[in-house]
């Protein structure tokens, strides 16, 4: 009439509630370490693709650099002697890089500061109904209204 097995306190009958907590940790800490990897792989993705841009815009900017100094070199040609000409530009480009010097805080760390904390941090944003903190999404213009 009695069900005895229900009395039996065996732990073959019964699941025991740590290794189910245990499988639970184990299964969340393997999700996070997969999120982990996702979000590492966006990150690096577009830092590696910002470094390529970069990369092909300096080699096509100093070529077509390189071409520009030989159209202003040949045109002062014209009304000057070589060596002056060399010379103005010589002095153009130093010019550019003591404007370089001066302000590289501003023209190239502050950029690149900028874009590398917009990749790896994530601007939260206190969600007011439940006081939590969430991840802003990307949204367009259009989504805003």
């Amino acid at each position: 009439m009695f069900n005895m097995n229900f009395f039996n306190n065996s732990s073959s009958e019964r699941e025991n509630p740590y290794s189910k907590i245990s499988s639970e940790v184990k299964r969340l800490f393997s999700l996070e370490v997969e999120n982990l990897q996702l979000m590492l792989t966006e990150k690096l993705t577009l830092l590696f693709g910002r470094i390529a841009l970069v990369a092909v815009c300096f080699v096509v900017g100093a070529t077509a650099l390189v071409f520009l100094s030989m159209s202003v070199a040949d045109f002062l040609l014209r009304g000057l002697a070589p060596c002056w000409t060399y010379l103005i530009i010589a002095a153009f480009y130093i010019l550019i890089i003591i404007i370089a010097v001066a302000f590289s805080r501003k023209l190239i760390v502050d950029p690149i500061a900028r874009f590398i904390s917009r990749v790896i941090l994530a601007p939260p944003s206190a969600d007011k109904a439940e006081g939590a903190l969430t991840v802003n999404p990307v949204t367009t213009e259009n989504e805003e209204e």
